[in-house]
């Protein structure tokens, strides 16, 4: 006879695993040391030598025109006053493409270093076709790999979808191979199994009760095995039990934080330590073939200035630590920084931006072709803006990533 509390507790545990191990299930008491049942890494097979395909999220809708700005453009001056711009001595570098000059944000050093080291290209004017200029609407549009949430023939991240396609064997399936960078499951990623969303590593990961939680959820799932959840609760859980058993130890078997193989440190806020939670897993050889890192705070619509300036830097910062990291690893990689979409180009009366289309897209990795910009720049006269008041899009973001993808494999 069916234990119905069982059953619900099953139902109850893999809804909540769903949402990122470290936003329900796993973020209250460590644990998970000392544990017998952890698989050999060894025996999981399938790890792609292309390493990593990842996306840096600036969720929020980035402003684009003012991390890569067109000073030279009387449109774009005459649009926004001296607090929402910056001088041209003042800037990191500039670009010239198609006979534009675009000028790095002074705060956008990190990018600017990258870029003249062949290791990013800008690709601009990217965005979603789809007129919207709602966050949820754009942020499932992305996160699904759609142009109009009424063509969705499927429930999946676009990511877990192209991990579905690579027909890997029940043992890739069920171990970790898709990493979310943040707390809470990215939408990218949910639809398939093997899934791991956790921010930080430092620590290792943890579930309430610790070891005796771990038994009790593991005696439950096989309890209950014909539940269609259980195989993939006792998967997960040994998952989480091989990465835990592998991050280093000191005393007390306690988890020692992780130490970049590159020059620059990772910093304690986004994007650095999702990053550098990736990078842990890559250097325990964990098969991690897509990452979804989020990096919120890019709904500018008031004091802009102050709050891009930490934003343009701490996303500059950990791209460097990470592309020296993985350099000095050498761990291959494809990294695409893309938001959902732009800002308008006239500033608003709170010296903020309001929702636009257009934005900036950028591309690193250890494939690219670097130190080049993309993308047809349509211009910021009035009849070449959208609507009369954004950036118009030139590059479908499918583009972006499909070319990315390209490079990734070849």
């Amino acid at each position: 006879m069916v234990n119905p509390d069982r059953r619900l507790f099953i139902q109850n545990t893999i809804a909540g695993m769903t949402l990122g191990v470290g936003d329900t299930l796993l973020n209250r008491v460590n644990g998970l040391s000392r544990l017998a049942l952890a698989q050999s890494i060894k025996n999981i097979p399938g790890y792609a030598e292309s390493g990593p395909l990842i996306v840096v999220f600036q969720r929020g809708a980035a402003d684009g025109l003012a991390i890569l700005s067109p000073l030279n453009d009387p449109d774009f001056n005459a649009a926004r006053p001296p607090e929402m711009s910056f001088s041209k001595t003042s800037s990191s570098g500039k670009i010239e493409s198609s006979g534009t000059d675009f000028f790095w944000h002074p705060q956008a050093g990190h990018l600017a270093q990258l870029f003249e080291s062949k290791k990013l290209l800008a690709w601009q004017a990217v965005g979603i076709k789809n007129e919207t200029r709602s966050h949820f609407e754009a942020q499932e549009m992305v996160e699904r790999g759609a142009s109009s949430l009424a063509q969705l023939t499927d429930r999946l991240g676009w990511m877990a979808r192209e991990s579905r396609k690579k027909n890997l064997s029940d043992a890739e399936q069920s171990f970790v191979h898709l990493y979310g960078g943040s707390n809470n499951l990215p939408r990218a990623l949910q639809g398939v199994p093997g899934v791991l969303s956790v921010r930080d590593l430092q620590s290792g990961i943890a579930i309430p009760n610790g070891d005796a939680g771990l038994r009790a959820i593991l005696t439950l799932s096989q309890a209950e095995s014909t539940h269609p959840s259980a195989r993939f609760i006792d998967d997960q859980m040994k998952s989480i039990s091989t990465i835990n058993e592998l991050l280093p130890k000191g005393k007390g078997n306690k988890t020692l934080p992780y130490s970049t193989a590159g020059k620059t440190s990772y910093l304690n806020n986004d994007p650095s330590v999702g990053l550098r939670s990736l990078a842990q897993l890559l250097e325990l050889k964990i098969p991690i073939r897509y990452a979804w890192i989020d990096q919120l705070g890019w709904d500018t619509h008031e004091n802009q200035p102050g709050r891009i300036h930490s934003l343009i830097q701490n996303l500059g910062h950990g791209l460097t630590a990470f592309a020296e990291d993985m350099q000095a690893r050498k761990q291959p990689y494809t990294l695409v920084i893309m938001t959902e979409f732009g800002r308008r180009l006239r500033s608003n009366r709170s010296n903020g931006t309001d929702h636009g289309h257009g934005s900036l897209a950028m591309v690193m990795g250890s494939r690219i072709p670097g130190g080049q910009v993309l993308g047809r720049w349509p211009g910021l006269s009035s009849v070449s803006l959208d609507r009369q008041v954004d950036l118009a899009v030139t590059t479908d973001y499918l583009e972006v990533l499909r070319q990315s993808m390209s490079w990734h494999a070849s």
